[in-house]
């Protein structure tokens, strides 16, 4: 699966939808955070990645969402 828009939550309250300058493979998002300590979470069309501090969320997606920042 390739990915190429990004919605990151912050404390479920704001959101920034980011589109990626190059398509992401499974391998490169899970290779960019290492050995820290997140979660990482995979359906059909998306992986999500979170921390175990309520940090933000990072949800990468093949597909553009119906409700997308047009200003990504």
């Amino acid at each position: 699966m390739e990915y190429r828009y990004v919605r990151v939550n912050v404390f479920g309250v704001s959101r920034a939808d980011l589109r990626t300058e190059n398509v992401l493979a499974e391998e490169d998002i899970r290779g960019a955070y290492g050995e820290q300590p997140v979660y990482i979470n995979q359906d059909a069309t998306s992986m999500t990645v979170s921390f175990d501090d309520a940090g933000p969320v990072f949800t990468y997606l093949a597909q553009c969402p119906a409700d997308w920042d047009e200003r990504a």
